[in-house]
């Protein structure tokens, strides 16, 4: 399974989520390895430790330019469980190729004007590839760096994302020690320590992102078979 993380802007914690969702799927036995396209190159930074890198975690940073000899090699090689492609908007070509090898794209943003404005932007993007191709997109927002107690700016985003017809999966990430403290400990919350309540909570978001993740696939699977059929 690939999915790729996009965004063409920064700060909207396309890294952070990425690694933490690499944390989720390895915790439960599964092999993950990241490809690391984001300019900064900051989650295999913070993987840069194999001693304190989780097991089952692997990451890359290949050329943007040859991403599609990259996944190709990882199929034929390591074949692991889940891709992670961290991509950013500014590489169109790499991202062009990451959302169409992907079986979903998600779209990182803060409940801010700024954040889904430029959201809006790359799921028009990803649209025009996948119509390119004759194909229907299967993107989300992932709602990020929600603060616990709602704002005017939040509610304004919340409408925004409405009237531009986003859609985006049901579980949002809130503001959280837990998720910032992997750029420190390398250590997605799911291999922190679980006693703290700032982990826990992050852990119980995560799992329901993935679940999240696993229904929409799972009913996008169905429906591709009804089609055939």
């Amino acid at each position: 399974m690939i999915i790729t993380l996009a965004s063409s802007k920064g700060g909207v914690g396309k890294s952070t989520i990425t690694g933490c969702l690499a944390g989720v799927w390895a915790a439960d036995g599964n092999t993950v390895h990241i490809v690391d396209l984001d300019n900064n190159r900051t989650v295999s930074r913070w993987f840069a430790d194999a001693a304190r890198r989780p097991d089952g975690i692997t990451v890359s940073t290949p050329d943007p330019t040859g991403l599609t000899e990259h996944l190709a090699d990882l199929a034929a090689t390591t074949a692991p469980d889940l891709v992670l492609i961290d991509v950013a908007g500014t590489y169109e070509r790499a991202l062009t190729v990451a959302v169409a090898r992907a079986h979903l794209t998600l779209i990182p943003a803060a409940p801010t004007e700024a954040d889904i404005y430029e959201a809006a932007r790359v799921a028009r993007h990803i649209t025009s590839v996948f119509q390119a191709f004759g194909r229907e997109p299967l993107f989300r927002l992932l709602l990020n760096r929600v603060q616990p107690l709602a704002s005017g700016a939040q509610l304004y985003a919340t409408l925004e994302i409405v009237r531009l017809k986003l859609p985006r999966l049901k579980t949002r990430i809130h503001q959280r020690a837990a998720y910032e403290e992997l750029g420190l400990s390398g250590l997605p919350p799911h291999f922190a320590d679980l006693k703290r309540p700032t982990v826990a909570k992050a852990v119980e978001e995560l799992d329901a992102v993935r679940a999240d993740i696993e229904e929409l696939l799972k009913s996008h699977q169905t429906e591709a078979l009804e089609g055939v059929a």
